[in-house]
């Protein structure tokens, strides 16, 4: 079968010279233990007719891959090959360009053109692979720029400061000595497909191999307090087959990634699972028809409120309506709270930090509001949370916040004010 050409790793070749192709290369045959499990998958038989639309303002001529939606459904962040910031052709077609990360902002339910980021993310090295943060102030994204094994890459975060973004900062940690590692035994050869962070930052996942073209799985890291990120571990779901495309719902638990080693339709299929605190994945199912087809079906996200899923079809981005009907496809529904800081005294947006702790576990995330004070976070449904809000010049606020239990995704709207100190 051919690889589908999610060219999140393809600039990697720059480091290397002009000598590499990326042609496809014949996978790992599967092991019978592989075709056991893939029998035993069960395949969704969705009910309902499911309507699926042609992102037009989106695609181009070109490959876009590995979407990333804010919690709040109004930005959206991917990559393309179309050109863009420092650009420069591809060395296996000249057609191409080297990937950058565009964003598209949707305004009365219609996605508009996206535009490139900034030259302080996009290089002419290729970035790729972008996750958005939920308040939509940080963007995590993958480039193998030149140093990046001793500025903490190849995952990189870059933070909005007043409307541009500002230099990124790898991640470093047991991520950065991993791919430090494996680049290094494989002559610079090692390459990844598609990677996801979970909504609180704190659980990384991503899909990568010994050959760009060939078979990959799917490792994880956890970030453990001030020791940082730890050292990528193999998750068990990996087959002697491709593994590709990874994606973390809200919820951080609903796992939805592409393989062709676990049976289905032909080609790479989309599969949902479930990713357990100790690195097990559990509840394994194919997504069945339409989403599954005989070609290579991938690049599946679920949108936080779980009404929309969308996804890359030979190199372009899809979208489709997800009815009451469809649970079984959905991740655990999650709450979105959301709201807008203000100055008491003048009425004006503020930026703020906004941190949410859980009462009954360790759950706590941290967010910040916009220049127009604009804020957003993802909480659990059932849990009560500690809001606590500060800003440079202003006294701090803590309140109460108390998610219903439902059965469904919510948007919960949450104002602050703040007094001048």
């Amino acid at each position: 079968m051919n690889a589908p050409r999610l060219f999140c790793f393809a600039i990697a070749l720059w480091l290397v010279g002009f000598g590499s192709s990326l042609s496809s290369s014949p996978l790992r045959a599967q092991t019978r233990s592989g075709q056991d499990r893939a029998s035993k998958i069960p395949v969704l038989k969705l009910k309902g007719n499911i309507t699926i639309t042609r992102l037009n303002q989106i695609n181009s001529p070109y490959q876009e891959a590995n979407l990333s939606i804010t919690p709040d459904g109004k930005r959206m962040f991917f990559m393309s090959d179309r050109g863009g910031q420092k650009w420069s052709r591809r060395p296996d077609t000249l057609d191409r360009f080297d990937g950058d990360i565009w964003e598209s902002e949707r305004i009365n339910g219609e996605w508009q053109a996206p535009r490139c980021l900034d030259a302080t993310v996009n290089t002419g090295r290729g970035e790729d692979e972008p996750n958005i943060s939920p308040d939509g102030q940080a963007v995590i994204f993958q480039s193998w720029q030149p140093g990046w094994q001793n500025s903490g890459g190849p995952y990189y975060s870059a933070q909005l400061q007043n409307g541009a973004w500002a230099k990124p900062v790898g991640l470093g940690g047991g991520i950065n000595l991993f791919f430090t590692q494996m680049r290094k035994q494989t002559n610079d050869q090692y390459g990844t497909d598609g990677a996801a962070f979970s909504a609180n930052g704190k659980l990384f996942v991503v899909a990568c191999g010994v050959d760009y073209d060939g078979p990959m799985d799917l490792y994880f890291s956890r970030k453990a307090g001030k020791a940082g990120w730890l050292y990528c571990q193999k998750l068990d779901i990996s087959t002697d087959g491709n593994e590709r495309s990874v994606h973390l719902a809200a919820d951080g638990r609903t796992l939805y990634f592409a393989s062709d080693g676990l049976g289905g339709f032909g080609g790479l299929d989309i599969f949902k699972a479930t990713l357990n605190d100790d690195g097990t994945v559990t509840n394994v199912t194919n997504l069945g028809e339409p989403f599954n087809t005989k070609a290579d079906d991938y690049g599946f996200i679920v949108s936080a409120d779980g009404n929309e899923a969308y996804f890359i079809r030979n190199g372009d981005a899809y979208m489709a309506k997800l009815t009451a009907t469809m649970a079984a496809l959905k991740p655990e529904p999650v709450a979105v709270l959301s709201g807008v800081v203000r100055n008491k005294s003048t009425g004006a947006p503020l930026v703020a930090k906004i941190t949410l702790r859980s009462s009954s576990t360790s759950d706590e995330e941290e967010v910040s509001s916009n220049a127009d004070g604009y804020y957003s976070a993802v909480l659990h449904l059932g849990k009560t949370y500690q809001q606590i809000i500060t800003a440079t010049g202003f006294k701090e606020v803590k309140r109460t916040v108390t998610v219903p239990a439902s059965q469904k995704s919510s948007a919960l709207q949450a104002d602050i004010t703040l007094a001048p100190l």
